[in-house]
C-alpha cells in the first residue's frame, strides 16, 4: 500500500489500496468522508476526468 494514498485518491481507488473505499460504482467509488461532520458521511469520487459535476454523469 502506498505511504499516503491522498495524493491520488482514485488511482489508489483504482488499484485497491484506497482504504475508505466502501465500494465501486458505475460511476466511481463511493468512500468514507475524512472528516465525519455526520456520522457515516460519504462522497462520491469519479473516475471520468471530464465530470465536474454531478449533472455530467450519464
Amino acid at each position: 500500500m502506498t505511504s499516503d494514498w491522498r495524493m491520488d485518491r482514485i488511482g489508489t481507488a483504482l488499484r485497491g489500496e484506497n482504504p475508505t473505499v466502501l465500494r465501486r460504482l458505475t460511476s466511481g467509488f463511493a468512500v468514507i468522508g475524512d472528516v465525519q461532520f455526520l456520522p457515516g458521511y460519504s462522497v462520491l469520487l469519479v473516475d471520468e476526468p471530464d465530470v465536474q459535476r454531478l449533472s455530467d454523469l450519464p
